[in-house]
C-alpha cells in the first residue's frame, strides 16, 4: 500500500483502470468477494434503478424529493460527464478526492490479488464513502444490465426499472425480450418492484414471479395523465400497497425537460409510496423535491440565442425523445449538430430519429477502447444520409466550437451522443475563458 500513499485522484484513476485486463467483465464473484472483505458496507436502505434509459434522471429525482424529506442520501451513477467525483454524491453534492482516495485505499488493501474492473471498484468506492458518510437512503444505479451489474451483489428494498430498449446488445442480447430479462435480474426475492416502461416484454414480469417479487407496471397498477391546461400531471395508482394520500396526486410538476420525463415521474412516485412507511416521505415532500431536482445534459437548455441544447442520446430510444424535444423546441433558423458516439452503437437508428431535425452536422473523434473517428462517423452516416451536409473534428470541444462561430442567433445548437461527447463540450464551457 506504501506506494499508493501520494496518489492523487487522476493517478488512482489510472491505476484502477489497469487492474483488469477488460473494461467490461460482468460477474458477482469478484467484487462480491471483496465486498466482504471490507465488511459489506451499505446503506440501511438502498434504492436500486435499472433500465435502458431515464436511470440518471430517476436518481436525481428520488434524491431530491428524499433530501426535502430530510432523509441523508447517497447516490451512484454513471458514467460521469466531467469529473469522477460526480457518480459518487451525499445529499446532492459531489464526493471529495479525499473521501474517493481514502475509499480506493480501503479497497486496495482488501482484494489482495483479485482482479476488478473499473466499474467494480467505482461501485465498492461508492459504498465505502457512503457508509463512512453515515447515508441513510442509497440510490444504486446500474452500469449496464442487471442481472450481472457490479451493483446487483446488493439485497435492495425495492428495485424500478425505468425502461427496456435496444442498447449494449453485445452484452446483453439482440432483443427486447433478452434485454428485459437481464433488467429484471435487479429483482429480488420476495421483494418490491416497479417497472415505468409502457409496454414491457414478457421477461419483466417473468423476472418478477421467479423470485416471488411485487410488480407495479405503468399502465395498469399506475398512470400519469397530462392537465395540458397548465403543463402539470395527475398520478393516479390503485394498488393495495398504495396508502390512500399516494393515490391520486394531482398537480406534479418537475424541473426536468422532455414529455418523456411522466413517466419517469410515475415509476419515482410509485417507489416513493411503497416505501412511504420506511422512509417517512410525504407527497408534499414528492412536490417539492420534485421542482427542486436537476440533471445536466437531459434536454437541457444551456443558452437561448441561439438555442443551445444538450442530451446524452446514444441509443435509438432516448434518440427518439430528443426528437420529440426538438420539434417542440423550434428556433427560427438552421440546427447544427454536433454528434459523436461509440463504435460499438448500432448508428442508423439514432441518426434517423433526429435528422429531420438538422441542417448541418458537425461529427467528433472519439478517444478509448471503444472510441471512433470522426471520420469512420461520416462515413456510416453518409450510408444512410447520403445528402447530410457533414464536416469532422478531432474532439467534441472542436466541433461544438466551429459550429456555434457558425451560429446565428435565431439558430440552434444542439450537442447528442455520447456522454463523452457532452463531457468534453462541458470542460470547454468551463474553462476560465467561457
Amino acid at each position: 500500500m506504501k506506494q499508493f500513499t501520494n496518489f492523487d485522484l487522476a493517478q488512482w484513476l489510472e491505476h484502477i483502470q489497469a487492474q483488469h485486463w477488460r473494461t467490461i467483465e460482468m460477474k458477482l464473484d469478484r467484487i462480491t468477494a471483496v465486498w466482504q472483505k471490507l465488511g459489506q458496507p451499505q446503506a440501511p436502505f438502498i434504492i436500486t434503478v435499472a433500465g435502458t434509459n431515464g436511470k440518471g434522471s430517476c436518481v436525481a429525482m428520488l434524491e431530491s424529493v428524499l433530501r426535502a424529506a430530510g432523509k441523508t442520501t447517497g447516490s451512484y451513477t454513471s458514467p460521469h460527464l466531467v469529473r469522477y467525483n460526480e457518480r459518487i454524491c451525499i445529499d446532492g453534492v459531489e464526493a471529495s478526492d479525499t473521501q474517493i482516495i481514502g475509499a480506493f485505499c480501503e479497497i486496495e488493501a482488501a482484494r489482495g490479488d483479485v482482479p476488478l474492473t473499473y466499474f467494480e471498484y467505482s461501485t465498492l468506492c461508492a459504498l465505502v464513502v457512503f457508509h463512512h458518510a453515515g447515508v441513510e437512503v442509497c440510490l444504486m444505479e446500474t452500469g449496464m444490465g442487471g442481472r450481472l451489474d457490479a451493483v446487483n451483489m446488493l439485497d435492495n428494498n425495492i428495485a424500478l426499472v425505468t425502461s427496456v430498449g435496444l442498447d449494449h446488445e453485445q452484452w446483453l442480447g439482440d432483443t427486447r425480450e433478452k434485454i428485459a430479462v437481464e433488467k429484471a435480474g435487479v429483482f429480488k426475492q420476495d421483494g418490491l418492484a416497479v417497472c415505468a416502461e409502457p409496454m414491457p416484454p414478457s421477461g419483466i414480469a417473468d423476472g418478477a414471479n421467479r423470485v416471488n417479487a411485487t410488480l407495479l407496471q405503468i399502465g395498469s397498477d399506475f398512470e400519469m395523465t397530462s392537465e395540458k391546461q397548465y403543463g402539470l400531471y395527475h398520478y393516479v395508482s390503485d394498488h393495495d400497497l398504495m396508502s390512500p394520500e399516494w393515490r391520486s396526486i394531482a398537480g406534479i410538476s418537475t424541473s426536468l425537460s422532455g414529455a418523456h420525463q411522466s413517466r419517469n415521474v410515475a415509476g419515482v412516485i410509485t417507489v416513493l409510496g411503497l416505501t412511504a412507511t420506511q422512509t417517512g416521505v410525504t407527497p408534499d415532500h414528492l412536490v417539492q423535491g420534485l421542482t427542486q431536482s436537476k440533471l445536466t445534459a437531459r434536454c437541457e437548455v444551456i443558452a437561448r440565442r441561439p438555442l443551445t441544447i444538450l442530451d446524452v442520446a446514444h441509443n435509438a430510444d432516448s434518440a427518439k425523445e430528443l426528437g420529440v424535444f426538438l420539434r417542440a423546441n423550434q428556433s427560427g433558423g438552421e440546427t447544427y449538430a454536433v454528434f459523436g458516439v461509440l463504435e460499438d452503437k448500432v448508428l442508423e437508428p439514432i441518426v434517423l430519429e433526429v435528422s429531420g431535425q438538422i441542417d448541418q452536422w458537425y461529427l467528433a473523434s472519439l478517444e478509448g477502447e471503444r472510441g471512433q473517428t470522426a471520420k469512420t462517423l461520416r462515413s456510416k452516416l453518409l450510408k444512410f444520409l447520403p445528402e447530410a451536409k457533414v464536416s469532422i473534428y478531432s474532439s467534441p470541444a472542436d466541433a461544438f466550437q466551429a459550429a456555434n462561430a457558425h451560429c446565428q442567433p435565431e439558430d440552434r445548437l444542439l450537442a447528442f451522443g455520447s456522454f463523452f461527447t457532452v463531457g468534453d463540450i462541458l470542460s470547454y464551457l468551463e474553462r476560465p475563458e467561457h
